[in-house]
């Protein structure tokens, strides 16, 4: 039990969190939240991001990236203590349950007379549980083509924030993909944190990623675009949405835990240095995301 736990990699859950947050934040802002989609919304989430890090376990070992000069911790598998048959099982149960889990909250949602919107869902959900094993699985694992920052982007900021929210209003808002794009950069983020950490075993493995494709010094400035760009996002919301009460800001005071782990990672020459960051840049955009969807909910 303790190697599946490890396995599930439990710090990476509350980021993934994040988005479901966000748009029950935003569903509160405009009068539709459900708690009632909100529960198995959230577990959705965390069973596709576990499905996620059972993938990458597989792929990577698989890959070859994890061997003895990996920076970060040696992995269930990679110890021997995870079969890939096993693994296999692993990843088979959990897509099953998430997919019985999407079908369940879209006809909550949508009702089950909603042909057309029960498929439009079932097709994303499925897209989604293949994004979360193609990470790294496979000869054209996404993650090995320098693809990871772009669709952890995608699927936990736009598909998390912009879809959970249509599913609460059964409709669309523009100003709802400010804060989708802020989250989904800052998870972009840690995924560079991660990459920058792991840029030399990648390099010599052959994994491309944005961060070997642009070396140490530039996949730093990259990074700073990225948060910078998060926070950007979120401040614009509530500007955009004419909020004019100043504590309906207060969010923003949390930045400055940004700058501070920002200012640390542009100094930084040992990429192995970068592991220390990923758990506060985690737990950043986590608060941030609780206390803007607070700000803008009550």
């Amino acid at each position: 039990m303790k190697v599946w736990i490890e396995a599930m990699r439990l710090r990476t859950l509350p980021l993934t969190a994040a988005g479901v947050i966000v748009a029950s934040g935003l569903a509160a802002f405009y009068g539709v939240l459900s708690w009632g989609l909100f529960f198995p919304m959230l577990i959705m989430a965390l069973t596709l991001q576990v499905i996620a890090n059972f993938a990458d376990e597989y792929g990577d070992l698989e890959h070859g990236v994890d061997n003895d000069d990996r920076v970060g911790p040696h992995r269930g598998m990679q110890r021997g203590e995870i079969t890939k048959e096993q693994m296999k099982r692993a990843l088979i149960g959990t897509s099953i349950f998430v997919f019985l889990l999407i079908i369940g909250l879209v006809v909550g949602a949508f009702g089950i007379k909603a042909i057309g919107w029960i498929v439009l869902f079932l097709a994303l959900g499925a897209f989604c549980i293949w994004g979360a094993i193609r990470y790294t699985v496979g000869k054209h694992a996404y993650g090995y083509i320098g693809l990871g920052d772009f669709f952890s982007f995608f699927f936990f900021g736009i598909v998390a924030v912009v879809g959970g929210f249509f599913l609460y209003a059964k409709s669309m808002v523009a100003l709802v993909w400010l804060p989708a794009v802020g989250l989904g950069l800052l998870v972009a983020g840690m995924i560079n944190y991660n990459n920058m950490r792991d840029l030399e075993n990648d390099a010599a493995c052959g994994k491309r990623t944005v961060a070997t494709m642009l070396g140490h010094r530039n996949a730093k400035i990259y990074h700073l675009l990225l948060v910078g760009g998060g926070m950007a996002c979120f401040l614009a919301f509530p500007i955009a949405a004419g909020i004019t009460a100043w504590w309906r800001y207060a969010f923003v005071l949390l930045y400055i835990l940004y700058f501070k782990q920002l200012y640390t990672a542009i100094r930084i020459t040992n990429p192995a240095d970068f592991d220390a960051l990923m758990k506060p840049h985690s737990l950043t955009a986590v608060a941030i995301s609780l206390f803007f969807a607070l700000c803008i909910a009550l």
